[in-house]
């Protein structure tokens, strides 16, 4: 009975010291396959009236050039194809409680999709930002070194925003970047909260085209609730 005891011991010990079996590349991939698509249902407002109902698993409060989008949900199998839908024939996108608008400038289509940042309020803003490159690093090519020949890797980014504003009963504008202009337009644009106006028009060091992300927050926060 003993052994009998000291044989089942010793095997169940092996089978509790023998290691995990390791994930695979098939069951990665079948954990891909299998993983759920998240999405969420899109109302298109095209140029021409027509409204058109579609399904995005990603979205931004800004987006340019195009929309990816899917006629049906995204997790049907077989899976659907991904359609293109260019920003130009679009008027409006509704996406989770957003609406994003197509802006235009003087009747031409700028490609951009974003939201009103500023509801409420009667001047309307909309920014967007591209992501680039920070620094590049060389990195020499062997056969071109006695030439001094590299290729440029960029080692980090930062975002370049963009800014624009539609005051009310005017037409939309991009907000410059520096000087007399900028104060010109966004003390103009901010009138109806005239403690803003006043510290951009004296160009105080909080009032510059780089704090437009905290002076738009300002802005709209003045007309919440309102």
């Amino acid at each position: 009975m003993l052994a009998g005891t000291m044989v089942l011991g010793a095997a169940l010990a092996g089978h509790a010291q023998r290691p995990e079996r390791a994930a695979t590349h098939v069951d990665s991939l079948r954990a891909a396959r299998n993983a759920p698509i998240s999405y969420a249902p899109v109302l298109f407002t095209l140029v021409n009236g027509k409204q058109v109902r579609s399904y995005v698993t990603s979205y931004q409060l800004f987006m340019r050039e195009q929309v990816e989008c899917y006629e049906t949900p995204p997790d049907q199998l077989p899976h659907p194809k991904a359609k293109t839908l260019s920003i130009e024939r679009i008027q409006t996108m509704t996406v989770d409680g957003h609406t994003l608008e197509a802006l235009t400038k003087n009747g031409k289509p700028l490609k951009i999709l974003a939201e009103n940042m500023t509801p409420g309020a009667a001047t309307k803003t909309y920014g967007y930002f591209i992501t680039k490159a920070n620094m590049y690093i060389p990195i020499p090519l062997p056969g071109l070194v006695p030439m001094g020949g590299a290729i440029y890797i960029p080692v980090g980014s930062h975002n370049k925003y963009f800014w624009y504003v539609q005051p009310a009963g005017s037409i939309i504008q991009e907000v410059p970047r520096y000087g007399k202009a900028f104060v010109a337009l966004m003390a103009a644009a901010f009138a109806d909260y005239p403690e803003l106006a006043a510290r951009i028009r004296q160009q105080g060091p909080d009032a510059s085209y780089k704090n437009m992300p905290t002076l738009v927050q300002e802005y709209k926060a003045h007309f919440a609730g309102k």
